[in-house]
């Protein structure tokens, strides 16, 4: 197996931060759980406000506003406590489709001593049972977006993507710089800025393009041909 790129291990109070969706699995499940909530006359209402909700998503600074307006159309009717139940449901039937080099570095920096973070955009839930059948539950942490109820559905109560992945972070007791980040998106340039090392995984030409220009040459493109690489 190979050992993630890096220059190896560190003091075991270093912090590593994953990121999930296209890094530890394939596919985004907060999307297709948004996707599979809205069926029928809820779909029927989301496609007059798509335009708006995609739009808002291009940009870092409305990501969020984004994110909640297709949401709040997808859980109009929905209580909390029904939307965490379809949550587990549709979490527990989802295809999983590992990214087994990056569970392996995962694991070799359990091994290690690390303090290891997963951080993602997806709704608490979601991620939770997902780490569970990755056997990862309880081994690791887990800092994701929340969810609260609103006058039209839910909304978001936390939003971990971008820079707000930093403040949920730190909310949570893991402060910025990072010993390592690991992720596939643009979106997380503020994660792989604040990591002595920054890898990145899986990457679209789109999202290397954007990560090389923003994090500079610090970041290590681990699916480029001339990267090393370290057995654990």
């Amino acid at each position: 197996m190979d050992g993630p790129p890096g220059t190896g291990a560190g003091p075991a109070a270093d912090v590593v931060v994953y990121d999930f969706d296209g890094t530890l699995v394939e596919g985004d499940i907060g999307a297709a759980f948004v996707h599979h909530l809205l069926q029928g006359w809820r779909r029927a209402l989301a496609l007059p406000v798509a335009p708006l909700g995609l739009a808002l998503m291009r940009f870092e600074s409305t990501r969020a506003f984004g994110v909640g307006v297709f949401l709040r159309v997808a859980t109009i009717g929905r209580d909390s406590p029904a939307v965490e139940a379809l949550a587990t449901r549709f979490a527990d039937a989802r295809a999983l489709r590992r990214r087994e080099r990056e569970i392996g570095w995962l694991e070799a920096d359990l091994s290690a001593g690390r303090r290891v973070v997963v951080a993602t955009g997806a709704f608490e839930t979601l991620a939770r049972v997902m780490l569970r059948r990755l056997g990862l539950e309880g081994r690791v942490v887990l800092v994701a977006s929340r969810l609260r109820p609103g006058a039209i559905g839910l909304g978001v109560a936390r939003h971990c993507n971008g820079e707000a992945k930093l403040r949920a972070l730190a909310d949570d007791g893991y402060p910025a710089p990072y010993a390592k980040a690991v992720s596939d998106s643009w979106a997380d340039a503020p994660l792989l800025r604040a990591a002595r090392e920054a890898i990145l995984v899986n990457a679209s030409p789109a999202s290397r393009a954007t990560l090389q220009r923003v994090v500079g040459p610090r970041l290590i493109d681990a699916d480029a041909p001339d990267t090393p690489r370290w057995m654990p």
